[in-house]
């Protein structure tokens, strides 16, 4: 049996993760977070990640929208991923607006091999280089592709087309399809 849900279903699915809003305070937390200091905007909980990070694949976005990922930025990158024969269960989603967190944190926390930044760059990772978009560059056991945010839009101007065929190119080489 093959069953299709929407973006919209599926980001319901993976919603736990507690971003505090500036009326909560301190004391109205849970026992379990009372230990940590928490700040406007800090995101807390088991999962502050969208997908469930199986192939180690970790996708790093600014989505001003949404907590992960917007649903139309989600529908491209899911079928980028369906195409590599991939799902949302092989990557971790971080946005890196709520969790932006250094790369030796995440490499510790989510042991990524594959890192795609999507108008992230490697400064804001603190990574020791720069890299153009589409080059591939290995780091500290871990590959990073980099590409302009515009390539998860729905949008389909020929500028657009053109950059999703250069990220579509570099995929296909990665994951052999």
């Amino acid at each position: 049996m093959n069953i299709r849900l929407s973006p919209t279903v599926i980001a319901g699915l993976y919603k736990n993760s507690l971003v505090i809003a500036k009326e909560l305070q301190q004391e109205q937390l849970p026992e379990q977070f009372t230990n940590k200091k928490i700040k406007d905007g800090d995101v807390i909980g088991k999962k502050w990640y969208l997908g469930d990070n199986q192939k180690n694949i970790l996708i790093l976005l600014k989505d001003e929208s949404a907590v992960y990922i917007n649903d139309e930025w989600l529908t491209t990158l899911s079928k980028l991923l369906v195409a590599c024969k991939l799902n949302l269960g092989d990557v971790a989603i971080v946005n890196y607006l709520h969790y932006n967190k250094p790369f030796v944190q995440l490499k510790d926390e989510l042991q990524p091999q594959l890192i795609f930044m999507f108008d992230v760059t490697t400064n804001d990772i603190q990574l020791p280089f720069t890299m153009p978009h589409y080059q591939a560059q290995q780091y500290a056991g871990c590959t990073f592709i980099t590409a302009p945010q515009v390539t998860l839009t729905g949008e389909n101007s020929d500028a657009i087309k053109t950059e999703k065929r250069k990220l579509w190119e570099k995929m296909k080489i990665i994951f052999k399809v």
